[in-house]
This record gives structure tokens, C-alpha cells and sequence, in this order.
């Protein structure tokens, strides 16, 4: 009999793309998605794109210092947990799973109040401050990486799953991808993300890229939504072999496109490029929480799937010479892609799903 489940998170796409992944597995299995989040962010842009009904829940950040803040958290928190466990009683709601992000929370502990089942997915190897939270109040802890396990808390069972990737990655064509973009087949394509925001370190590398006058690359640019325009005017305009992109709907086309990528270290991310077997330059966002980033990026460098740069130790001229050489070097991006397959875990939003059927729906655990 189907249930009713709810995704709940947001903000980033490290938080977002895991739930829908195993949205879309849990809904093969006849059960129907609800999504809980901030119309205003990431979720508000993509879930209802694919076929979720997406349910307004609010959140502020946890305030790092002072007592007044502290406090206006503390009651912002308990009003939008009042209001989520009205919309979980309203909707029939049978089970709630967070995957982080601030607005994962007022659902979970509404769930926990509401004593309807409760899972959470950690992405990252070091988890964010909801997720620890959620996680005391959860049944069921699903994580990514083995080494999450011990940090943590609570003592929900826990269970290594990897970060699920949505299917539709994998189906991009290359020579289809090149044609969108109007790229030529004759070069290698370096593709330059920062995420599903954007970044300004790597739009500016990417700028600097496209600038070479002895450049033996082309370049796909994703931006961000906010970094499009002053993108294009740093370019003054878009020079031959060099593809913009605001925000990337169909980033199958992206990765089919490309012979190496240079990016964020979000878990997600991660997640796609392990499963597509594509070499990487890895730049972590140093405006993480713990640093968590640099944690998922030097687990890749470590089995040889990537190169990983600070942003602090990363000189324009440097990054310019190294993705040069790299690019032209055939045999070592080879060997980073076998590196990056042997990680690579495409079955991971099903194995969570089949998890979350045995554990968290059965009659046991309710």
C-alpha cells in the first residue's frame, strides 16, 4: 500500500539532488513524495520541475555567537516546527526523510513530535550542524562515507549507502552535448562548476582560461545564476569555443561534453563524477561548515580520481599551467577516470530506498 513520504532539506544542491535521487527511487516503489522547503532557494527552482508538490517550510541559519541571536533562532525554530507538524497532519504524512540543509530540521523534529517514522541522509563526510541535530531524533541514519559514521550522534542505525546520484546524469551524448554547445569534437572541453550557486574563484579561473591567447582547450562555463552577466561582460561577450551557462538543467550534456572538470568538492558532485568515471580539478569551498568539503575532496585525490587545490595556495598562473598540461596529458586523465569509476556507486538512491523500505516503513518500526 503506498504511504506518503516527505523529502525534507534544501538550500544547496549537495542537499537537494540526493533527496530527488531517492525520491524517484522510493516513488518507483509506488510510494508518493512530498518535498518540504524554501520556495526561495534551490528547491524552489527544481523540485516541482520534476513532478514533486513542493510544501513552504522556513528556517534561519544557526547563529554562531551572541545571546540575542540565540535566542530569535530558538523561537523562529519552534514556530516553524508548529507549523511543519500542522502541514504533516494535513497531508497524511507516514514518514519524513532530512538530508540537511537548516530547513530540514523544523520537519524532522515535527516528524519526532508527531512520533511518525524519521531518517536522515548525511552527504558530506563531516555532518552539518541540522543533520547533527536531526540525527538524535532520527530512526534511521544514512550516510555516505564510512567515516561519517562515528561523528554522528544518537543511536539510530546506521547504514553506508553512498550519495545517490540522479539516473538522468548518465545519459548524456557526447556528440549531441558538442552540438548544443557549438563545440568542436577536435579539442578536449574542460568544463568549469561551481555549483549549483556558482563560484566566484572558479568563474574568475574560467575567465582567465578563456583569456589564453595559446589556449589548445575549449570551455563549458556554468556560472551560477548570479555570476551570468558579469561573466559575459568580463568576456566582453562569448568567445569562440567557450560555452556560458547560468544554471544547467541538463547537466548530462555537460558532463558528456567533457574530458575534465574543474569544481567545488560537494558531495554530490562527487557522487556524479565518480559514477560518470570523469577526471577532476577540485577547488573546495573554504565558506563550509568544518571544512567539510576538503574532507570529501581529499578521499578522491587519495585514490588518484582527482587533483585538489586550496583556494588559498592556488595561484591563477599556476591553475592555468596545470590544467594546460593536464588536458593534453590523455594518459593521466585515463588513469584519473578508471580511479574515478572504481568509486563510483550507481546504484546508490536504490539501495537507499530498498534501506528505507525494510527499516524505517516496515510495521517494525512504527
Amino acid at each position: 500500500m503506498p504511504r506518503t513520504i516527505v523529502l525534507a532539506g534544501g538550500g544547496t544542491g549537495g542537499h537537494v539532488y540526493p533527496a530527488l535521487a531517492i525520491g524517484d527511487a522510493l516513488r518507483a516503489r509506488g510510494q508518493d513524495l512530498l518535498y518540504y522547503g524554501d520556495p526561495t532557494r534551490l528547491e524552489g527552482r527544481v523540485v516541482e520541475k520534476r513532478g514533486y508538490p513542493l510544501r513552504p517550510v522556513r528556517a534561519m541559519g544557526y547563529p554562531r555567537a551572541g545571546i540575542l541571536g540565540k535566542v530569535v533562532f530558538a523561537v523562529t525554530l519552534a514556530r516553524e516546527v508548529i507549523k511543519a507538524a500542522m502541514k504533516l497532519r494535513s497531508d497524511g504524512v507516514q514518514a519524513v526523510i532530512g538530508f540537511g540543509g537548516y530547513v530540514s530540521a523544523p520537519t524532522i523534529l515535527a516528524a519526532w513530535l508527531l512520533r511518525i517514522p524519521r531518517a536522515i541522509h548525511e552527504s558530506n563526510v563531516t555532518p552539518g550542524l541540522a543533520n547533527k541535530l536531526c540525527a538524535r531524533v532520527a530512526d534511521l541514519v544514512l550516510v555516505t562515507y564510512p567515516q561519517s559514521i562515528h561523528r554522528v550522534p544518537g543511536k539510530a542505525h546506521k547504514e553506508v549507502v553512498g550519495c545517490p546520484v540522479n539516473p538522468r546524469v548518465l545519459e548524456g551524448n557526447r556528440s549531441k552535448a558538442l552540438e548544443r554547445y557549438d563545440l568542436s569534437a577536435e579539442k578536449p572541453v574542460v568544463l568549469f562548476v561551481g555549483g549549483s550557486l556558482g563560484a566566484a574563484r572558479i568563474n574568475d579561473l574560467a575567465v582567465a582560461a578563456a583569456r589564453q591567447g595559446s589556449r589548445d582547450f575549449q570551455i563549458v562555463q556554468i556560472t551560477g545564476p548570479a555570476y551570468l552577466a558579469d561573466v559575459r561582460s568580463a568576456l566582453g561577450g562569448q568567445p569562440a569555443s567557450v560555452a556560458l551557462v547560468g544554471y544547467e538543467h541538463h547537466m548530462a550534456d555537460a558532463y558528456a561534453a567533457s574530458d575534465l572538470v574543474v569544481c567545488r568538492a560537494g558531495s554530490s558532485t562527487l557522487a556524479e563524477l565518480t559514477v560518470l568515471g570523469k577526471p577532476s580539478v577540485l577547488i573546495p569551498s573554504p565558506n563550509v561548515t568544518d571544512n567539510h568539503q576538503e574532507a570529501n575532496a581529499r578521499g578522491m585525490e587519495q585514490a588518484g580520481a582527482a587533483l585538489v587545490f586550496t583556494e588559498a595556495e592556488l595561484t591563477t598562473s599556476r591553475f592555468l599551467e596545470m590544467v594546460s598540461n593536464l588536458v593534453g596529458d590523455r594518459a593521466s586523465l585515463r588513469l584519473m577516470s578508471e580511479a574515478a569509476s572504481r568509486l563510483g556507486k550507481a546504484d546508490s538512491a536504490e539501495h537507499a530506498a530498498h534501506i528505507i523500505d525494510v527499516l524505517l516503513l516496515s510495521s517494525k518500526s512504527r
